[in-house]
């Protein structure tokens, strides 16, 4: 088999925050984030909850809510295929949206990725919703660390408030991006994606204050009929990083240099619309504090004892990164 990182060196034991936890995620649009995540990707429902009135006030602060009537939901699978959950946020209040039409090269949150089995029946599944791809399916050659050419396919569904909804099916000798229920054939979310104009910093913040791997760093040239809408001939670096000892849950860093489009939202974090916050968990917060304080990063909350909805903390950590995205660190409960 040729060399795989989706298989790690390294051991659980080294790491200092976990692979991807939960990805946040604000709309408007409730009934379409349901039918994508429910009856798209099978995942379960914890159900619509409003903050309590003692607990208001300070989420409102965290989250960026300048009113009391949001509500949130997760979703996410159990047992076999369990991975990242989704965190819904419905605020009925229209905010910006980071990403304002389907482009591949706005700056911010983009795809959440699932692994699939079957991408056509997928297809036709996703169509019954009403929910369609960008270019239906498309394989692509990738190269491995030993050099050996391999093909992966995916398929980009058009998600709510722009973003990007992925199926993800690696070839058979390789391990799949996540973990997958074998009698549906697809799993939780294995990894998300953004768009940023600076990989260094962002691959630097990763690194050295998360304690992530940076285990694939290649910039190549995009070809005909992009899957995210890229244009053809621009340049895209692409980052993958993975917590030590993980093989999913991971992120992906774009970055195509003078061609990124800034989103027309005054930042790319909450209250406005999209892909807005990754969360992570740790045994450390205190450490990931100051890591991230000599790193010169931007807190907004210091390890605090503050639950979030659907995260099972009992203390969090919110912070900034170096390309304006909002990072969640907590520890269990």
């Amino acid at each position: 088999m040729a060399a795989d990182i989706f298989i790690p060196d390294s051991s659980k034991e080294d790491a200092i925050v976990e692979a991807l936890h939960t990805v946040t995620y604000v709309t408007g649009e409730k009934e379409g984030i349901e039918k994508a995540f429910v009856e798209g990707y099978g995942l379960q429902s914890s159900g619509w909850v409003s903050p309590l009135p003692s607990e208001r006030q300070a989420l409102n602060t965290y989250f960026g809510f300048s009113n009391d009537d949001w509500e949130s939901c997760a979703f996410f699978k159990t047992g076999a295929g369990a991975n990242i959950q989704v965190r819904a946020i419905y605020n009925p209040i229209k905010t910006p949206s980071i990403r304002h039409e389907y482009d591949g090269l706005i700056v911010g949150g983009a795809t959440v990725s699932f692994p699939k089995e079957d991408l056509y029946s997928h297809e036709r599944l996703m169509a019954k919703l009403g929910i369609k791809s960008t270019i239906g399916v498309k394989e692509m050659e990738f190269e491995s660390p030993s050099g050996e050419v391999y093909v992966s396919a995916e398929i980009v569904y058009l998600g709510p408030e722009h973003t990007y909804l992925l199926a993800v099916k690696r070839p058979d000798i390789f391990v799949p991006v996540g973990p997958m229920d074998p009698v549906t054939g697809i799993g939780g979310a294995a990894y998300s994606a953004r768009c940023v104009a600076n990989a260094d910093e962002v691959n630097e913040f990763l690194h050295s204050v998360l304690g992530f791997e940076i285990r694939r760093d290649v910039t190549f040239t995009v070809g005909e009929r992009s899957a995210l809408l890229l244009p053809e001939g621009v340049e895209e670096r692409f980052i993958q990083a993975f917590a030590p000892g993980s093989s999913s849950g991971y992120l992906v860093i774009m970055d195509h240099g003078q061609n990124n489009r800034a989103s027309q939202a005054p930042d790319l974090a909450s209250p406005h619309r999209g892909i807005v916050m990754w969360s992570f968990k740790t045994k450390d917060i205190d450490q990931v504090h100051d890591r991230a304080i000599e790193a010169g990063i931007e807190i907004l909350q210091a390890p605090d004892e503050r639950k979030t909805p659907h995260i099972p903390c009992r203390k969090t950590l919110l912070m900034r990164d170096p390309g304006g995205f909002l990072i969640e660190v907590f520890e269990d409960e």
